[in-house]
């Protein structure tokens, strides 16, 4: 038994961070403008509108106008697990719905040239609860991430043709964590545990943008890498009293997880005056996310600090995305990317059950007035099915700490945005 508790407790703060994970972009979801998701989530070569804020300050500069804009979208992703044959054993998840939002204004300075821009935005966050009772219960039951990023931007055209910019992001994130634990049940209550951890990080956001004619742009963009640090995040255990004395009432957790840094590169076409095409690249450097460690307030036979391998790679994400003016009031919008997966065989958990995706949007734009305009999307997220074997996990070192079977991933996420210009 002890060794058994042993085994929880470790793979249990594993998770926790796995969580933090998402939040730097396991389930990165990359929802920072209505326009630019319908056109495949581009726009760091082609500044749309105030939303590149997010995508590539840089490109701030570049626009003739003042602007307000609000915006959100609705996430409903469903993950499915295949135990390995013979075995005919199924299970989904039953996650709620979140809405991540974005909010982002721009405005001249009394400096020429130089327009500032604050963007609050919710580039990360997932909820999954897997279905009662399904296989790997022990290893996580439910789990819910948000993450907020504030950012305030300033951005100076040079000349006619450059724009360059940057922003301060200050980055908050919170989860909540909740697994099953494979001790004895009394009274009827399943013994668990639920954790919760906060933090805030600070980080930048650069780039620049550049006009080589009228039909041809180009943007760099460089998000910083984020250190996220949890300190004294809550571990509440509900277990039996005869086990209460290996797990420690009122114990917390100290970590840090890097979010690693994204480097995006552009290229913005127009063939006419009607027609606007846009091809990106997101390189997501991974590799920083090496290794997972966890430093216990209180150390028992049970709970114990753990340094884990990760061992993510570097991968790159490329999309296209184009936008078609129907009339003089109506925008059509189509974009498609590929997302590799960072995450190799033998290390794919529950929480992160990542997979290679491939998203296809579409949207519209509707000009209620000159001024102002409603923005429409419509995002679908699918994966091919992805199975880890007994063998990779026990190559890995990861056997008993993650799951054995096939994973699948699908999403659909609509949104829908209000664009003011003043």
């Amino acid at each position: 038994m002890k060794n058994t508790l042993t085994v929880i407790a470790a793979s249990l703060l594993v998770l926790c961070l796995s969580a933090t994970t998402v939040l730097a972009g396991g389930y990165q979801l990359n929802l920072l403008g209505q326009r630019q998701i319908a056109m495949g989530h581009t726009g760091v070569g082609m500044p749309l509108d105030v939303a590149t804020i997010g995508l590539n300050p840089g490109g701030l500069a570049t626009l003739d106008h003042n602007a307000l804009l609000f915006g959100a979208n609705a996430t409903f992703i469903s993950t499915y697990y295949r135990a390995p044959a013979p075995s005919s054993y199924l299970a989904k998840t039953d996650s709620d719905i979140r809405t991540p939002f974005g909010l982002y204004a721009s405005y001249d300075t009394p400096v020429e040239n130089l327009r500032a821009g604050l963007g609050v935005y919710t580039p990360y966050g997932n909820a999954l609860r897997w279905e009662d009772g399904w296989k790997y219960r022990f290893l996580l039951r439910e789990i819910s991430l948000t993450a907020i990023f504030i950012q305030p931007t300033l951005s100076y055209r040079i000349g006619d043709r450059i724009g360059i910019g940057a922003g301060l992001i200050v980055a908050y994130g919170a989860v909540n964590l909740q697994r099953d634990i494979p001790v004895d049940a009394q009274d009827g209550e399943t013994p668990m545990v639920e954790l919760d951890g906060s933090t805030t990080a600070i980080g930048f956001n650069a780039g620049v943008h550049g006009k080589i004619n009228d039909r041809v742009s180009i943007g760099v963009a460089y998000r910083s890498q984020i250190d996220m640090e949890v300190s004294g995040g809550d571990a509440d255990f509900t277990v039996p009293v005869s086990l209460s004395g290996n797990f420690p009432e009122g114990n917390r957790f100290d970590a840090s997880l890097p979010l690693p840094a994204v480097l995006s590169i552009g290229l913005g076409l127009k063939p006419s005056d009607q027609l606007r095409v846009n091809l990106d690249a997101n390189l997501t450097f991974w590799s920083a996310y090496e290794n997972l460690v966890f430093e216990f307030e209180q150390n028992t036979a049970t709970v114990q600090d753990l340094n884990e391998p990760r061992n993510f790679n570097d991968r790159w994400i490329f999309r296209i995305g184009g936008e078609y003016d129907a009339t003089d009031w109506l925008q059509l919008r189509l974009g498609s990317y590929f997302d590799p997966s960072p995450v190799d065989e033998g290390y794919i958990t529950p929480e992160t059950p990542d997979l290679d995706r491939f998203g296809i949007s579409t949207g519209f734009g509707f000009a209620f007035t000159p001024q102002t305009s409603l923005n429409a999307s419509v995002l679908l997220v699918l994966s091919n099915p992805r199975e880890q074997t007994e063998q990779a996990a026990i190559d890995a070192g990861t056997y008993g700490s993650v799951p054995v079977g096939e994973f699948q991933t699908r999403a659909w996420i609509p949104g829908i945005s209000i664009y003011h210009r003043f």
